[in-house]
């Protein structure tokens, strides 16, 4: 059976491939920066990814790399390169050229396709140039997701919160357009394209289908239907959004933690088209999206229900 190596998987997207592939029957050699349980045909490397020696151990005898890891917020921009961008170079120098693996896959951001909007958006920006300039000749596929959501994702659980409280706070404008993919079909995405000739040096959206994504509102409105309620809605300025990342962004650097929303995160959270291209999606007749917005937000909310997070 093939051997992966894979970044991030402990995190939300990571936990849920490193899931599917053992499903799967895959050998997989995992980073992680923490000490793991044992699990079966998983071989825990802990280090970062600024570990060279642990780099090359992750790689040797991988078929396919998926680098998943990153930050998505930081205490500055030099962070963000480091987790987003440098740390694909130093993946791509712990590879052994006589012994290359057949497929290299970065999960990036559809952020990347506006880089000038945020140190996050230029960070996996520059990651997704590291890898298509690699020196290697490596076969590789990167692929943007957009909104991601599912089981374990706590921003949705902070979306479903808010609206259960009675509100529906809109960034900027609520008719800015998003796409959205549940977690389980990004998975499915992914493992889709290993080792396909007809996703190599490719860049792939991939959402769920819906053309055109969905507005801010809608996607409040189908969360507040799950949930049965009426909250009050309310658009906030870009402007008194970017104050309050002025404030995050000093408070940050006073008391030493990494904000979420800053003055530059606005720019992106306010732009008003983060709709994947239909023609840079992976074609429908692969039969990879399960879920809807609505099935996969109602999917989602039981499971906050069962584990007692709602």
């Amino acid at each position: 059976m093939k051997r992966i190596a894979l970044t991030g998987a402990t995190g939300f997207v990571g936990g849920h491939l490193l899931k599917e592939l053992l499903t799967r029957g895959f050998q997989v050699n995992a980073l992680t920066r923490r000490p793991q349980h044992p699990i079966n045909n998983v071989n825990w490397i802990n280090a970062d990814l600024g570990d060279q020696a642990a780099l090359k151990e992750l790689c040797a005898n991988a078929d396919i790399i998926i680098n998943v890891a990153g930050l998505v917020k930081a205490m500055n921009k030099q962070d963000f390169l480091k987790a987003n961008s440098v740390a694909v170079s130093n993946i791509l120098g712990a590879i052994n050229p006589d012994n290359k693996p057949d497929h290299f896959i970065q999960i990036s951001s559809l952020a990347a396709r506006e880089p000038h909007l945020s140190d996050y958006a230029v960070s996996k920006f520059m990651g997704e140039e590291e890898l298509k300039n690699n020196d290697l000749s490596l076969n590789w596929t990167i692929i943007r997701p957009p909104g991601i959501y599912g089981p374990g994702d706590t921003e949705t659980l902070k979306i479903f919160k808010m609206v259960k409280s009675g509100l529906a706070i809109f960034p900027g404008n609520r008719k800015n357009r998003v796409s959205w993919i549940h977690v389980s079909d990004l998975v499915n995405s992914i493992i889709t394209t290993f080792e396909n000739e007809r996703f190599f040096s490719q860049i792939l959206e991939v959402d769920d289908g819906q053309l055109g994504g969905y507005t801010h509102e809608y996607f409040y409105n189908t969360a507040a239907s799950i949930m049965q309620v009426s909250p009050l809605k309310i658009t906030t300025p870009k402007f008194i959004l970017k104050s309050a990342g002025h404030i995050n962004t000093i408070s940050g650097r006073i008391f030493g933690y990494s904000p979420m929303l800053s003055a530059k995160k606005v720019n992106e959270i306010c732009h008003p088209d983060w709709v994947c291209n239909p023609h840079m999606c992976i074609p429908s007749d692969n039969n990879i999206i399960e879920y809807d917005l609505e099935e996969g937000l109602k999917q989602t909310l039981d499971w906050y229900k069962k584990n007692e997070y709602i």
